[in-house]
């Protein structure tokens, strides 16, 4: 009697198949951008709005100059809980405009 392998869990083989492709950096990147409200939280995602991501940078819209002064000291806060929280470590900086 041989042993049988166990199924390889989906998740894996999608991430291999997009890995192989080139395309898994964009998908978790894009991830980022739609996790940007419940990452920041509902006081931030009021006054902010994550619209891309490019070679490893966020693109955020802010809605007023002293509301992107006051989230740009807190970027590196950002870009550590994306880490943490997504799973993401390609996205490197964040871009506020």
């Amino acid at each position: 009697m041989s042993k049988t392998s166990l199924p390889e869990k989906i998740g894996a083989i999608v991430d291999s198949l997009l890995g192989e492709r080139g395309y898994l950096v964009i998908c978790r990147e894009m991830g980022v951008v739609r996790a940007w409200p419940a990452l920041v939280g509902d006081r931030l995602a009021q006054v902010t709005e994550c619209t891309r991501s490019d070679q490893g940078t966020l693109f955020v819209r802010v809605t007023s100059a002293p509301w992107r002064q006051e989230i740009s000291f807190m970027k590196q806060l950002l870009l550590s809980k994306i880490r943490t929280e997504t799973g993401c470590t390609t996205i490197k900086d964040i871009v506020f405009y």
